[in-house]
C-alpha cells in the first residue's frame, strides 16, 4: 500500500467515524486493526495529515506518537470531494492508460457532449472546447494540475451529466495519481 492509499484510508475511517458521531475519536490500535499496517507506517502518514491540517492528534505528555486521532473539517471537505480526494490521495494501479485508451474515452466524451440538448449552440462549443484542452493535458508528457482543474470546474457548471462522465476519467487511478503528481509539483507539497 503506498503513503497516499494509507492517508486516503486513514481519511476515510476518521470521516466514517465522524459521521457516526462528531466527537468519535480512534486510537492507534484501532487504525492497525483496520488498515493491517505497523506503528511506523501509521504514524508517518498520520503526522502528514496533522501537518496538512487534514487531522487533529490529542498527543500524551510523553510516550507514544498520539492516543487519539479526529479529522477536521478541512479533512471532512476533501473526503466528500471525490475528485480533489483522488488527485491527493489516490488508490490502486500506476499504470497510466494508453493515449489510445485515453483518446477513445474523450471521443465517447466528446459525442456525448455534441448531441446534447439542454445548451445552447455557444454554450456546446466552449464545452467541447474545455473537453478538447483536458484530453490534450492529459495526454501531455507532465499533465498541468492547475490547466485541467480550470477546465473542469466550468465543465461542471456548464452540463453535469458531461461533468459526471468526465469525473470517471479522471477518478480512473492513474489519471488520478499523475494529476495528484502535477497538483504536488505545481502547489509546492
Amino acid at each position: 500500500m503506498t503513503n497516499a492509499a494509507i492517508r486516503r484510508k486513514i481519511l476515510e475511517l476518521l470521516y466514517e467515524n465522524r459521521v457516526e458521531h462528531p466527537y468519535n475519536r480512534m486510537t492507534p490500535g484501532e487504525f492497525k486493526e483496520a488498515m493491517t499496517i505497523g506503528l511506523k507506517e501509521l504514524h508517518f502518514n498520520i503526522i502528514y495529515l496533522e501537518e496538512k491540517g487534514y487531522v487533529e492528534l490529542q498527543k500524551p505528555l510523553e510516550g507514544t506518537i498520539f492516543v487519539t486521532a479526529r479529522i477536521t473539517a478541512k479533512g471532512v471537505d476533501i473526503v466528500e470531494n471525490e475528485y480533489d480526494l483522488n488527485v491527493f490521495f489516490p488508490e490502486g494501479s500506476s499504470a497510466v492508460p494508453s493515449s489510445l485508451d485515453l483518446r477513445a474515452r474523450f471521443d465517447n466524451l466528446l459525442d456525448a457532449a455534441k448531441t446534447l440538448t439542454g445548451l445552447s449552440a455557444e454554450p456546446k462549443e466552449l464545452l467541447i472546447e474545455e473537453l478538447i484542452r483536458i484530453r490534450d493535458e492529459l495526454a501531455s508528457r507532465e499533465p498541468g494540475y492547475s490547466v485541467i482543474k480550470e477546465n473542469a470546474d466550468r465543465v461542471r457548471q456548464r452540463s453535469s451529466e458531461v461533468w459526471q462522465k468526465l469525473s470517471e476519467i479522471l477518478n480512473d487511478p492513474a489519471i488520478a495519481r499523475a494529476l495528484g503528481n502535477a497538483a504536488r509539483k505545481e502547489l509546492g507539497m
